[in-house]
């Protein structure tokens, strides 16, 4: 989670802020979220894990994913919970979906809000 504060770049406040006023806009956990190509941030997945077609660990999968798969990030979003979760795709598919934040490791690149 320390990578991702640092790639953030301070973002935790306005992050809180959002959760506490974004979330109460959203009326189900799996409602679809926005995003766009906005961020440069690329790393590898911490673990095998399901890709989600929305930001919360109840949401339907996309596709499983082992340990060390590379993951370009496109941007994140604070999720109805108030958790950071990013879109992106896998590196070498045109496989996109969510994935939450503390489960990616944080290489390189900006990564920016959706």
């Amino acid at each position: 989670m320390a990578a991702t504060a640092i790639l953030l770049g301070g973002a935790s406040t306005a992050t809180a802020s959002a959760a506490s006023t974004g979330s109460a806009a959203l009326a189900a956990p799996c409602d679809a979220r926005a995003f766009q190509n906005n961020s440069s941030a690329w790393g590898y997945f911490t673990g095998t894990y399901n890709l989600k077609k929305n930001p919360a660990a109840e949401c339907a999968n996309v596709k499983q994913f082992g340990s060390m798969t590379k993951f370009y990030v496109w941007c994140y979003v604070t999720n109805y919970y108030g958790n950071d979760w990013v879109y992106g795709r896998v590196a070498g598919t045109e496989t996109k979906g969510w994935m939450y934040s503390g489960n990616v490791t944080y290489e390189g690149g900006t990564l920016k809000r959706c």
